[in-house]
């Protein structure tokens, strides 16, 4: 019998796979925005480990963002996602040092503001995509 959570990872790898750009940077944003959810909650509750874990699976998220961005087709955008993205990564460095919910309650603001603004870019379809890349 498969258990739960082998049929879950299977369907997550599998929307992955399938996913075409816009979705799978929505995909990021969620998770990253669920782990830092966790992190908080863990560290809320004096779990330090679940804590730590959580936090560095958003981390690992957020540089993944970071070192994907085109900078030749994103231009001025893609430069201050840039700067966003290391904000939001030495923001965690300091929650992870200080065990500070307040650094991780920052950090999923900002990135629930950049995760919405994908969501609507890629509500409005390929066209304004692709428009947005020509410019």
């Amino acid at each position: 019998m498969v258990s739960y959570q082998t049929s879950a990872g299977v369907y997550q790898q599998a929307q992955v796979a399938t996913a075409d750009r816009g979705r799978l940077l929505i995909l990021m944003f969620d998770g990253a925005l669920r782990f830092l959810a966790q992190a908080e909650n863990g560290l809320r509750n004096d779990r330090l480990e679940e804590f730590a874990s959580q936090l560095g699976r958003a981390q690992a998220v957020i540089a993944e963002l970071l070192h994907t961005l085109d900078h030749k087709a994103g231009g001025e955008i893609a430069a201050q996602l840039e700067r966003l993205y290391r904000f939001m990564l030495d923001h965690l460095v300091e929650a992870n040092v200080q065990k500070s919910v307040r650094h991780v309650e920052q950090v999923r603001r900002v990135l629930s503001i950049i995760a919405e603004a994908y969501r609507e870019v890629v509500a409005q379809g390929p066209a304004v995509l692709g428009a947005r890349n020509a410019a």
